[in-house]
């Protein structure tokens, strides 16, 4: 694997967020999930706050708004916070740098070094993987298959009551928090040395848009040069 695309495989894990049940996976847990599921859908829109972490290799923190009402839209400033990879991931991907969600593919914004290797080109195409969880009822649809679905118990996050559940689905473990108000407040994965938690706030308030970059400033993740 090249340099460039090792910098990029990291980058990409960083962009790329009721009513309580009982102990172990029941049917009080499924209808938790999918009260919540059924409001975040319904609110369309949400502001969130997302650290990621590989291990000592790299980690970042993202904030910025997203919609999911006609498709995922939105817009997430993504700061380097350390790692590794910290130094040559800010000097081919910037720090901060924007990465923009739009229906068809999310688009990171990248710096003159990596658009020297492109042909001038500063923008990265990602198209989205089959089944990937784009808004947050996503993610609660992915831990409501979990087959140890449970729940761990009600705590306060960010000041506000919430019931606490977790599972294992693709992989990954999960835990969501769920308010009062049957919406996501916290999600965290956890896959090997990965770790990624995304905080929920102002959802069906938060203005959320993206402006898909010029055509001829943009290269596909599939045909992005390697470089040494």
């Amino acid at each position: 694997m090249t340099y460039v695309r090792q910098v990029l495989g990291v980058t990409a894990a960083s962009v790329l967020l009721v009513a309580c049940g009982g102990q172990t996976r029941d049917q009080d847990a499924v209808d938790a999930l999918r009260a919540a599921r059924e409001k975040v859908d319904a609110a369309g829109s949400a502001r969130i706050e997302a650290t990621m972490d590989t291990g000592d290799r790299l980690a970042s923190h993202s904030a910025g708004t997203l919609s999911w009402s006609d498709g995922v839209e939105g817009t997430l400033t993504v700061r380097v916070t350390g790692g590794k990879l910290a130094a040559s991931t800010r000097k081919l991907g910037g720090d901060p740098s924007q990465t923009r969600f739009l229906p068809d593919a999310y688009y990171t914004r990248m710096t003159d070094a990596f658009a020297d290797l492109q042909g001038g080109r500063h923008w990265i195409r990602h198209p989205y993987d089959a089944g990937s969880d784009l808004s947050p009822a996503d993610s609660l649809r992915t831990l409501g298959a979990a087959e140890d679905l449970r729940k761990v118990g009600e705590e306060t996050v960010h000041g506000t009551r919430a019931c606490h559940y977790r599972g294992t689905a693709d992989g990954q473990h999960i835990d969501v928090w769920i308010d009062s108000r049957h919406l996501l407040v916290r999600r965290t994965q956890r896959a090997g040395d990965f770790t990624s938690t995304v905080r929920y706030r102002d959802y069906g308030t938060a203005p959320a848009a993206a402006e898909r970059p010029p055509g001829h400033d943009t290269v596909d993740i599939a045909d992005v040069d390697g470089g040494e």
